[in-house]
């Protein structure tokens, strides 16, 4: 929409993601993402929620948290209704020194839950952008869970992308 003229027609189409449908409802998941990727986060969050699945971890990053936070109420009640157990955020406009900016420094923060959650069987979906957030999201999970690990992750569909 940056280049259309107002009242202009846009063609568009949906495009399909079959293997970026949400794990089972016993399966934790760790959801992240940046920007209007948050859309399909909500989406699996509230997939999750109709399904039962209270193992939920959102990382998600954006410029401003006054202008940034997409669905901020929903993501409240999903917290205080137990299905998101974990939210952790970065604003990378807002932050201070030392404090997460990116998505992929909320990941090298909770190194050590990331790795946890993993262990326990957690599925991790990345939504957002291709530029940036999700290249610094592989690199990042890679010096986590290793190059091999997270090949393992990818092939059994506990690792999953939605870039763009």
């Amino acid at each position: 929409t940056r280049h259309a003229d107002l009242h202009s027609s846009i063609s568009l189409r949906i495009r399909s993601n079959p293997s970026f449908h949400p794990p089972a409802a016993n399966a934790p998941l760790i959801l992240i993402g940046n920007g209007t990727g948050m859309a399909g986060l909500r989406a699996h969050l509230l997939a999750r929620r109709q399904a039962g699945a209270r193992r939920n971890w959102l990382l998600f990053g954006e410029r401003t948290s006054a202008n940034d936070l997409f669905f901020a109420e929903d993501l409240r009640a999903l917290q205080e209704d137990g299905f998101l157990e974990h939210i952790s955020l970065a604003f990378s406009r807002d932050a201070k020194a030392g404090e997460p900016r990116y998505v992929q420094d909320l990941l090298a923060a909770h190194a050590e839950q990331v790795r946890d959650w993993v262990a326990a069987g957690a599925a991790l979906y990345v939504c957002g952008s291709l530029q940036g957030m999700a290249q610094g999201v592989d690199q990042q999970l890679e010096r986590l869970l290793g190059r091999e690990h997270l090949d393992v992750l990818l092939e059994s569909g506990r690792y999953c992308r939605d870039v763009y």
